[in-house]
């Protein structure tokens, strides 16, 4: 077992009397409709508070895109806020939710699109009527794409301009084949995003944002019935799409990491500008409908590098003092995802953490974790998950998020299905996904230390990772 009980007990105790206080609403509060064009509906009425968020979440991320329309998703999602015939520019659109006392938002990843707002209860109205109109008869015009690529390309610079953010984009890029949307950057690359065309833009929206493929979500202070209504009249007359191509598994086998023996750990070295070093490493993951697996995975990241008690932060920041930052992350995605593990250090500390990150995955491997410690794990994901939809505008993005990957129901069975993981469950993830002899990892060091980066090093804090490997109080 992991001598870690001491290292959860204060959030062991705060939970129990912070989960029932935060206890989330009967399912039975949430309403699913299929209007007769495909269109999903999905009501949650809460009516502690007069506001009201709409959601719009059309499967047409990344992954819908083909090998000649690099950045075409993400491109078109800034133009959506650019003007219809009813709505001529970006200040009429934004105008209208701006006199409802709200602000209208978007989102592009690998599976979705998704535009938000949150306004007074009695705008409501309004604002499914604002989505309705943009998300059906966008302008699309030459100049709006004109006025809009700089700004894409300004995003791009700053997203590059991050080491970590710029990093897991390569770590998708080892881990992926090459035919996968997975294993591109969401935003395109600058050249990508400069040879864009308003035939690709126009081609995209006409195939994907089709009522079939488009999920409305409406929670907070409202009558369901009422918004049910609302939609079929603002939505109804979209005509349903007979070619929208179908959104299926079948590249989920050329998404994984290769698994010959000569190429299942997979490195790239980077050099940059400044005085900090970074680490990340990637290690395939669970889809969606890969079940139970995607929820004992979440449990699992909980446990190993989210939150100021996990695995990572606590050995090798506080007691090895080998990184400055460290922590894990996990999408959940329609088709297989990646577990990331992101780090920044001192370059003579590059090989030692690498070590120290495999020790934490061979224990979580080989040891059962105790009860106590899965507890901790288990309200801690809890509690984050309750914070995360405690408001309306929370609550329907979680409920449209996972309806565009699955199924709303996802969503509702969500707590009832982390309680019921084990540590058994944590045990088999790990070994089913956690192959420390399988992984891609990406380094970046300032020029200056590329030889010492490359060089194992025999110090102290290897000895540490190593005498955590043999440790099994």
């Amino acid at each position: 077992m992991f001598n870690q009980i001491a290292r959860f007990t204060w959030v062991v105790a705060a939970l129990f009397f912070l989960l029932p206080l935060l206890a989330k609403p009967a399912s039975a509060q949430v309403t699913e409709v299929t209007l007769d064009n495909g269109l999903r509906v999905i009501v949650f009425e809460s009516h502690a508070v007069p506001i009201v968020a709409v959601d719009a979440w059309v499967r047409a991320g990344t992954r819908r895109e083909t090998q000649g329309q690099p950045g075409v998703a993400h491109f078109l999602e800034h133009l959506l806020f650019k003007g219809t015939p009813t709505h001529p520019d970006e200040e009429s659109v934004d105008g209208t939710i701006e006199d409802l006392g709200g602000s209208l938002d978007a989102a592009t990843s690998y599976d979705w699109a998704h535009f938000y707002t949150e306004v007074p209860a009695t705008g409501y109205g309004q604002a499914i009527s604002l989505l309705a109109d943009i998300l059906q008869h966008a302008s699309l015009t030459s100049n709006s794409i004109e006025e809009e690529r700089p700004i894409i390309l300004d995003e791009i610079s700053q997203n590059s301009s991050d080491p970590l953010t710029s990093m897991e984009d390569t770590v998708r890029g080892l881990i992926y084949t090459s035919d996968s949307a997975y294993s591109r950057s969401i935003t395109g690359t600058a050249d990508q995003v400069q040879a864009v065309t308003r035939d690709q833009i126009v081609a995209f929206y006409n195939t994907y944002y089709v009522p079939n493929n488009t999920t409305l979500v409406v929670s907070g202070d409202v009558n369901t019935g009422d918004v049910v209504k609302f939609a079929m009249a603002q939505f109804g007359a979209w005509a349903k799409s007979t070619t929208l191509p179908v959104d299926g598994d079948t590249q989920r086998s050329s998404y994984l990491i290769p698994t010959d023996d000569s190429s299942r750990i997979r490195k790239t070295l980077l050099q940059q500008d400044g005085s900090e070093s970074y680490v990340v490493m990637g290690f395939p993951a669970p889809s969606v409908t890969d079940q139970p697996d995607a929820w004992d995975m979440d449990v699992l990241l909980t446990l190993l590098g989210q939150g100021g008690n996990n695995l990572l932060t606590t050995d090798l920041k506080i007691k090895g003092q080998l990184v400055n930052t460290i922590g894990a992350d996990y999408l959940t995605q329609k088709d297989p995802g990646i577990l990331t593990i992101s780090a920044s250090l001192p370059t003579a500390n590059v090989q030692a953490v690498q070590d120290a990150i495999l020790v934490e995955i061979k224990k979580l491997r080989t040891n059962l974790i105790s009860d106590q410690v899965l507890m901790a794990a288990k309200n801690a994901l809890k509690a984050n998950y309750l914070f995360d939809v405690d408001t309306d505008s929370g609550h329907a993005d979680s409920l449209g998020f996972y309806d565009c990957i699955d199924s709303y129901q996802y969503d509702v069975d969500y707590l009832k299905n982390i309680d019921a993981v084990t540590a058994a469950d944590i045990q088999r993830i790990a070994q089913k996904y956690l192959d420390p002899e399988s992984y891609a990892v990406v380094l970046q060091v300032p020029a200056p230390d590329v030889s010492t980066a490359r060089a194992p090093i025999a110090s102290d804090s290897v000895q540490f990772a190593q005498d955590r490997v043999s440790s099994t109080n």
